[in-house]
């Protein structure tokens, strides 16, 4: 072969040689970058599925919604059960004393945890009506 042939090629790999070391290099200090990103101490927090409210939460949340729908005279209650729908994870089923009737509706008081979340008209998904009741104290 010709030597300035062999010139020529020679200056080609020697640009080619040089653009992968500065693409190696490039990819290195990328990947650094990256890395330091990916050891950020700002973690979110560790999930944990809300629990079933406890006795006094349930008091508490339950003349909280009394209140609100302005229910007086004496209440009956349902136990705590879990739940897909609503503002809360739990509720509990709430009417004023009597039976049901028109007069006597039930109404759904959601829990996260101990906190209450809200009241609500209970729903037929909730079956308040199927419950077995209990004077509220």
């Amino acid at each position: 072969m010709h030597p300035r042939y062999e010139l020529a090629r020679c200056g080609q790999r020697s640009s080619v040689f040089g653009r992968r070391r500065s693409l190696a290099a490039l990819s290195a200090v990328l990947t650094l970058l990256l890395a330091g990103c990916a050891s950020s101490g700002n973690l979110p927090p560790v999930y944990h599925p809300p629990r079933p409210p406890g006795a006094e939460a349930v008091q508490e949340g339950v003349r909280k919604a009394a209140a609100e729908v302005k229910l007086t005279g004496g209440l009956e209650t349902s136990g705590v059960r879990p739940t897909d729908h609503g503002p809360g994870s739990y509720f509990v089923c709430l009417r004023q004393r009597g039976g049901p009737s028109d007069r006597h509706p039930a109404y759904s008081v959601f829990f996260d945890d101990d906190a209450y979340k809200g009241i609500q008209s209970s729903v037929i998904l909730d079956t308040c009506e199927a419950q077995p009741w209990a004077p509220f104290n």
